[in-house]
């Protein structure tokens, strides 16, 4: 009976805190919290910025390769690795370090594992102009009010057929990212940016509901990262050296076994 009672007392409290998390907005304080995060930290150690350069310059001739990528691991992510969905972080982060002179990224579809990422490293740091969109305007927002900028934009996309037109004021992305709504948009999509993104990062590639077949079908160069069981692919039409780049370090995470959150 004492301990029927305690549950009860525990179940009123949760209760409580939630409604009045909910009456004063403290989840959308957290919220904003966790997107003003990028916005704080734009600047990098003189032993990340170093291992950012042997990473990148010396790539081939880099004999402590694993220990430049995992001190950059550390400083940018979090331990245990996501495996659902922020599984495409290691990928992003890949991307945008061997990528770091080069030109805009866009990304399909916002998230706190993805957005916050690119705030940080491709507009806080290497002052490159990123493209963030999603269908969801609330959601879009929350992102929005903190991060908005010349070099960061932000675009709602009203309906599926503005997918069409998304990312056309460019003639070349240097890192697109696939993770939106509606899902039957993502091979259209991955089909239409073949052509203009030097790399494609495709989010959730383990499961056949997406029908990726058509669009993986443009790509000669692919590797798909299964390490985390919510797969990500990264693909090329051109580039062959900068994704063979990339699998590489992706690799390493393999070899070094890092940390991972068990699947659900």
């Amino acid at each position: 009976m004492r301990a029927l009672t305690w549950l009860i007392c525990i179940g009123v409290v949760l209760g409580t805190l939630f409604i009045y998390a909910e009456k004063h907005h403290i989840i959308d304080i957290f919220n904003r919290h966790l997107t003003s995060i990028a916005t704080a930290n734009n600047t990098v150690s003189g032993d990340i910025q170093f291992s950012l350069h042997s990473i990148k310059n010396n790539f081939k001739k880099n004999d402590e390769l694993n220990i430049h990528w995992l001190r950059v691991i550390k400083h940018y992510l979090r331990f245990p690795l996501d495996n659902a969905y922020g599984s495409h972080q290691l990928l992003l982060l890949a991307a945008s370090v061997l990528t770091s002179d080069g030109g805009p990224v866009m990304e399909l579809g916002c998230g706190y594992f993805s957005t916050i990422l690119l705030h940080q490293i491709i507009v806080a740091e290497q002052k490159r102009y990123l493209l963030s969109t999603d269908t969801d305007r609330e959601w879009l927002s929350k992102f929005e009010a903190n991060m908005s900028s010349s070099l960061h934009e932000f675009r709602h996309v009203k309906e599926a057929s503005e997918w069409d037109h998304i990312g056309t004021s460019r003639r070349r992305w240097s890192i697109t990212l696939i993770d939106h709504k509606p899902g039957n948009r993502r091979t259209a999509d991955l089909i239409r940016v073949a052509n203009i993104s030097d790399i494609v990062i495709l989010h959730d590639t383990e499961t056949a509901v997406y029908k990726y077949e058509a669009g993986l079908a443009q790509y000669p160069y692919q590797y798909r990262y299964t390490y985390l069981s919510t797969n990500t692919d990264v693909l090329s039409k051109y580039n062959r050296t900068l994704l063979s780049n990339i699998r590489r370090l992706l690799e390493l995470t393999i070899e070094m076994k890092l940390p991972k959150l068990e699947p659900v």
